[in-house]
């Protein structure tokens, strides 16, 4: 009976105190700045959609979700970004995801995923968006929540001396030595099928690649980065449309469980918003960059709609092929079904 008494005498308080500091716990929640990662330049489409979302979310949450947001790699490289995202380190990123824990999202680069602007809108945010649910479901196994995608072109390829003849027709021998990105297979059998010798060159390494000879020609990158980084050495440009350059926008996935379903909406609609709209940012940005280039003495050249096709389905023939092993033959089955192979 006394303890029974000391117990009621002793709830008041400390139901006062819990009270206290749920409430302290639960402002020192609303108050931190999660931290949200980008690897492109300040003024790029994935910078000015990035600072968008994020001041749009805060708004619309009232505060309850604040960002500070890390521009031009500032946390690190995409690689180790998407890592830190994994682990919780970072919360969100707008960036291509790593495929170094998961093979299987090399899908994401595979040339020729989509070819044009009517099919990356199909793949990536139609009514059947079969590109963007695949990377959400293998990206959710690796505590990434995906969000939405922003577009940033299609990609080509660049010459320092001159433009190649008949550079959209397959089965030519050419001469050029042809920079890919390293470690992917299926960019070296992109190259020997365009025609031309691979050399896997890094990017960074790229430009004094071009310069002293050591490549002739480079794929891997669109108008835009190509314009500003490699405009002293290239003198044509083929839109070849090899991919379609991307960024997801994803979340650590304990991190955005955590808010609430209101919120999620508001994050998920908010990202959706801003991906659909930065497809026309996208594709202004491609003839803004050809432009700028054929200004400047580049020649540009482009294919027809039936050059395009054509070169797209050789390409997925004989290419597509050699990631059946990395990427799964169930993946690569629904690719080539989805294409119409």
């Amino acid at each position: 009976m006394g303890n029974n008494s000391l117990t009621a005498r002793m709830l008041p308080g400390a139901a006062l105190a819990i009270g206290i500091l749920a409430v302290a716990g639960s402002a020192q929640a609303e108050g931190k700045r999660l931290k949200w990662s980008h690897f492109e330049p300040i003024g790029s489409i994935v910078d000015t959609t990035t600072n968008a979302m994020a001041e749009e979310i805060e708004a619309k949450t009232d505060g309850r979700i604040q960002f500070d947001v890390f521009p031009a790699s500032q946390l690190g490289d995409w690689n180790e970004v998407s890592q830190q995202v994994e682990r919780g380190i970072v919360d969100f990123a707008t960036q291509p995801v790593a495929a170094t824990s998961d093979p299987r999202l090399n899908v994401r680069v595979l040339p020729y995923s989509v070819m044009n602007y009517t099919e990356a809108e199909q793949a990536y945010f139609g009514d059947d968006p079969y590109m963007f649910d695949l990377m959400a479901e293998l990206m959710g196994e690796s505590n990434l929540t995906a969000l939405g995608v922003v577009a940033q072109g299609f990609g080509g390829g660049g010459f320092s001396e001159k433009c190649p003849e008949k550079p959209f027709e397959l089965g030519i021998s050419r001469s050029e030595k042809m920079r890919f990105p390293p470690g992917n297979q299926a960019w070296e059998k992109l190259v020997q099928a365009l025609g031309y010798s691979p050399a896997a060159v890094p990017w960074s390494e790229l430009y004094l690649g071009l310069q002293t000879g050591v490549v002739d020609a480079q794929v891997g990158g669109q108008p835009a980065s190509t314009l500003s980084n490699f405009r002293d050495v290239t003198k044509c440009w083929v839109q070849y449309n090899t991919h379609f350059q991307n960024s997801f926008v994803f979340a650590n996935s304990e991190t955005f469980d955590g808010f609430s379903e209101e919120d999620r909406k508001a994050v998920r609609d908010i990202v959706t918003k801003y991906a659909i709209e930065s497809l026309q940012m996208a594709k202004a940005a491609d003839r803004k960059s050809m432009d700028e280039m054929a200004a400047v003495g580049i020649t540009v050249t482009t294919p027809t709609d039936e050059q395009l096709s054509t070169l797209a389905k050789g390409v997925r023939e004989q290419v597509w092929v050699v990631m059946d092993p990395t990427i799964g033959k169930d993946i690569m089955d629904m690719m080539r079904e989805k294409a119409g192979l």
